[in-house]
């Protein structure tokens, strides 16, 4: 396989298989909520992704002193092998269904695993995508992230698809095998020197980066809110376990679909007006979503917060690349991490928050924060150096 092909392939394989491994979790949600299953509270539930939060964070962060010293690929290989690790530990945990405590401590662990993964996987995708088509570099970190929204909206889709909730182990194990094949790619790869460091020319971070990195912490709020809790927000409204899976399959498959919508807009049309557009409709769809009793609305109002927010985060890492490029391992780290981090905040606190308030208020409250990006997105880009 040529090199070009084979880097096309890992970057857009790698981000699809992250995206499964990410939500996997998630999306069983209502099993291992569901008394019949594993039957841990809410604050359980949250609890398992504290882990997963903080090592992703500390992973992208660190991931170009990793990268200065190991090389991009042998990042991208320890990044899979945790991954394959967290698939692993999720499949075992089935065996003691019946002991909370030492299925906990599998979760926990897989939790741990799939952190580090993530955060070191996707940063150095990032990076790569942007330089696969150097003449359209939104469209390439779209690409990406068109393939890590599909496999986000893949692993509840599939929970959905299980006739018997009994069989939800298999998803992992079956995860688990393709990213073995991923990691056989990953080893055939063949980068240039330039592609294997990656190294930014200063640590220094611009006061204007902080910028990005507010912007995207806002948006990791918003984007865990409704990717971490809209199956237990959906089942807390009456639904049942497949409708409650189908509404978060829809929002990661309707961020995935807008991301390829908006890849192939950039090509043509200055995106930041649009970009911008979409974050203000958010501000609505939080507090739309939790006003519908009706289930074939509360899907719809699901797979169009997904297609809002799907332009959001890939044009926030293209846009700080864009002004930082010889730094671009450095804005990808802090990108993934601020992520990460906003995501972090929203899946813990609401579970802590929803045993005082129901869902559907605490919902409403994240039109604020919403409404907070939108101010400073339009903040910075009246003062951008960028024009795309």
């Amino acid at each position: 396989m040529e090199s070009k092909v084979l880097k096309t392939v890992v970057v857009y394989l790698g981000g699809l298989l992250t995206g499964l491994s990410l939500i996997i979790y998630p999306a069983l949600g209502p099993i291992f909520t569901d008394s019949a299953h594993f039957g841990f509270s809410s604050n359980q539930f949250s609890s398992i992704f504290i882990p997963q939060t903080i090592l992703a964070i500390f992973s992208a962060l660190l991931t170009p002193f990793f990268v200065s010293k190991w090389g991009v690929k042998n990042v991208l290989l320890l990044g899979c092998i945790s991954l394959a690790f967290t698939l692993f530990l999720l499949f075992m945990s089935h065996f003691f269904i019946h002991e909370k405590t030492k299925a906990l401590f599998l979760i926990y662990s897989g939790t741990c695993f799939l952190g580090l993964g993530f955060g070191l996987v996707i940063t150095v995708l990032n990076p790569l995508a942007f330089q696969l088509f150097p003449n359209n570099e939104l469209a390439s970190i779209s690409g990406l992230h068109f393939s890590l929204g599909l496999g986000t909206a893949g692993a509840p889709m599939l929970v959905s698809m299980l006739h018997n909730p009994n069989l939800w182990w298999y998803l992992p194990l079956i995860v688990f095998a393709l990213v073995l094949i991923l990691l056989v790619f990953v080893l055939f790869l063949n980068l240039n020197k330039q592609e294997n460091t990656l190294q930014a020319s200063t640590l220094k971070i611009p006061l204007r980066l902080w910028g990005f990195v507010l912007i995207v912490i806002l948006y990791g709020i918003c984007e865990g809110t409704l990717g971490s809790y809209g199956a237990v927000f959906l089942k807390n409204q009456g639904f049942s376990i497949k409708t409650a899976a189908v509404g978060l399959a829809l929002f990661w498959g309707g961020l995935a679909f807008g991301r390829i919508v908006f890849g192939l807009l950039s090509a043509r049309f200055k995106m930041k007006g649009i970009t911008l557009l979409s974050a203000l409709l958010i501000v609505f769809m939080f507090y739309l979503i939790p006003m519908s009793t009706v289930e074939n609305w509360s899907l719809l109002g699901m797979a169009l917060a997904g297609i809002l927010m799907s332009s959001l985060f890939p044009s926030s890492v293209n846009w700080a690349t864009q002004e930082n490029t010889s730094q671009a391992i450095m804005v990808s780290g802090l990108m993934v991490a601020s992520l990460q981090f906003g995501t972090g905040i929203s899946t813990n606190f609401l579970g802590f928050l929803s045993a005082i308030y129901p869902l559907a208020l605490l919902f409403k409250w994240m039109g604020l924060i919403a409404f907070g990006m939108v101010g400073l997105m339009w903040y910075m880009q009246k003062k951008s150096k960028s024009k795309s």
